[in-house]
């Protein structure tokens, strides 16, 4: 990490708080000028920021099953799959793979099983309701560690 400015740590959690936020809007927050902002944000965004992210309320959009999958990968084509929201890679025997996945129901998770089965093979599977996700963000860890 290379070292972060005072006024670069507030942008940043600014920007956590609401990716949204004006340069302008920052600019007065902060009172330096928006093109200061500017400058600041672009190297935020060369050097921290990969994206700006929209977070979903699943269950609005019909993903009302979650699963974490300690998974055994033969075929990495499998992980373009849309039901696959997170991806982690671990070197173990027998998992390859920890996925964080999503279903409209439990009949669709049952036929993703399947139709993955050939390429994968599931070591084991916790199935969630969308009602227990109680934090979809790492905001208030970043928030910390720019103390």
């Amino acid at each position: 990490m290379t070292t972060i400015t005072k006024n670069e740590k507030k942008v940043l959690s600014i920007l956590l708080d609401n990716a949204k936020t004006t340069d302008s809007e920052i600019a007065a927050r902060l009172k330096i000028t928006p093109q200061g902002v500017r400058k600041i944000r672009i190297k935020l965004e060369k050097e921290y920021i990969r994206q700006y992210r929209t977070i979903i309320n699943y269950k609005e959009f019909g993903i009302n099953v979650l699963a974490i999958a300690q998974i055994k990968i033969m075929n990495k084509d499998l992980l373009n799959n849309k039901h696959i929201i997170g991806a982690f890679e671990i070197n173990e025997a027998d998992i390859t793979h920890i996925l964080i996945l999503g279903f409209k129901s439990l009949e669709e998770l049952d036929e993703y099983k399947i139709k993955i089965s050939k390429d994968a093979e599931i070591q084991k599977l916790n199935i969630l309701s969308n009602k227990g996700l109680l934090k979809n963000s790492p905001n208030e860890l970043i928030k910390e560690h720019l103390k």
